[in-house]
């Protein structure tokens, strides 16, 4: 197996290209068209060739600085030289202002006929006193109602206890209480007392 292509791409000298084109699995009876093959390459373009010059001089790279240094960069952002941003962006500051000014005008419509201060002597602190106050009034009441309804509740499961299952029955006979004078005369007159 041959090894994996390299990742990146390696540039050999003109003469070891010459040579490794001529090398390979081409057949013997065309030795001479090693020649012809290297033409057959693809030519770099020059924007390619352009790219790939490095500064080699130091005094080339100074050169290079000191002409930069030299010119006038220009001071605003280079989003700003595109209009269509510009634009997006006055619109966009547009937008608000108009929100914040629908808003305040809301707001004086809704304030127009509100009184707002009707006790004079009323402050932050005499009003968190009386919130307070009325929030505890309102944990009372619910708790009363939270209690009222499970008392209910279970009124309701006592009597579905009691009624029981299937057929309904009779109530129970009342029985008469007995006095202990007429106790007294049914057993001395031997008879049987009567549970009424």
């Amino acid at each position: 197996m041959s090894p994996p292509p390299p990742l990146k791409r390696q540039r050999l000298s003109e003469d070891e290209s010459d040579d490794s084109d001529g090398s390979g699995n081409f057949s013997d009876d065309s030795e001479g068209s090693s020649d012809h093959i290297g033409d057959m390459k693809p030519q770099k373009s020059r924007q390619t060739k352009k790219r790939k010059i490095r500064a080699t001089r130091a005094t080339a790279f100074g050169e290079t600085l000191q002409s930069l240094l030299g010119t006038d960069a220009p001071s605003a952002l280079p989003l700003s030289l595109k209009p269509s941003v510009g634009r997006k962006r006055n619109d966009e500051k547009l937008e608000l202002k108009a929100k914040r000014v629908l808003q305040v005008e809301r707001k004086e419509k809704e304030d127009k006929g509100r009184i707002k201060d009707v006790i004079g002597g009323w402050g932050g602190e005499s009003e968190r006193a009386l919130r307070k106050v009325a929030q505890r009034g309102v944990v009372k009441l619910f708790n009363v109602i939270q209690q009222s309804q499970a008392s209910a509740a279970a009124v309701v499961e006592e009597n579905k206890a009691s009624r029981g299952t299937g057929k309904a029955t009779l109530a129970a006979p009342v029985e008469k209480p007995v006095n202990k004078s007429d106790f007294l005369d049914f057993i001395r007159a031997g008879a049987v007392v009567s549970k009424r």
